[in-house]
C-alpha cells in the first residue's frame, strides 16, 4: 500500500511539473501567433524589462506593398490585445515588420518596413475589434512606416 501511495505522489508531482513547464509565457504566446500553421515565418521575440518585442517577416501575410500595413495591423491586433489581456505584468508591446525590398539596381535587402509600439495605458483605450487593421499603426504610442508603404496602405 505504501508503494502505491508513493507512486501516486510521484505521479502527481511529475504531472504538476509538466503543467508548469507548458505554462504560456509572453514569448511563447507571441511566437504562436506569428508562427501560425500556414506560415513559415521566422520571428524574433524577446521580453526585456516587461516589454514584449516581436520582429517578423511580412511576406507570408501580405501579397505586396499595398497589403503589408494591413497584414501588419492584423498581426499587431492579435499580439497586442492578447498579450495585454493575458499577461498583466506587461508594460508595453512593440512589433516590427520586415519586408524584402529591391533597390534601383535590383538588389534585394530585408529591412524594417513598419513598427508600432503600444503601452498598457494606450492599449486599454482601444476597442481592438472595431479598429481597421490598416489604421492600427496610426493609433500606437510610437509608430513608423516605410515611406513607400505609407501611400499604399489602403
Amino acid at each position: 500500500m505504501k508503494s502505491f501511495a508513493r507512486s501516486l505522489l510521484v505521479g502527481t508531482i511529475l504531472l504538476a511539473r509538466c503543467a508548469w513547464a507548458t505554462e504560456l509565457t509572453p514569448v511563447t504566446f507571441a511566437k504562436s501567433v506569428v508562427s501560425e500553421p500556414r506560415s513559415e515565418t521566422f520571428a524574433t521575440v524577446s521580453y526585456p524589462d516587461k516589454t514584449l518585442i516581436v520582429e517578423f517577416r511580412l511576406e507570408p501575410y501580405s501579397t505586396g506593398k499595398a497589403t503589408a500595413v494591413r497584414a501588419f495591423g492584423e498581426i499587431t491586433r492579435k499580439i497586442a490585445e492578447g498579450a495585454f489581456s493575458r499577461f498583466p505584468k506587461i508594460k508595453g508591446v512593440q512589433l516590427i515588420g520586415n519586408l524584402a525590398l529591391h533597390d534601383k539596381h535590383g538588389n534585394e535587402t530585408v529591412d524594417r518596413a513598419v513598427m508600432a509600439k503600444f503601452s498598457r495605458v494606450t492599449a486599454a483605450t482601444i476597442t481592438w475589434e472595431n479598429v481597421d487593421p490598416a489604421n492600427i499603426v496610426e493609433i500606437a504610442d510610437k509608430h513608423w512606416v516605410l515611406p513607400e508603404l505609407g501611400s499604399d496602405k489602403k
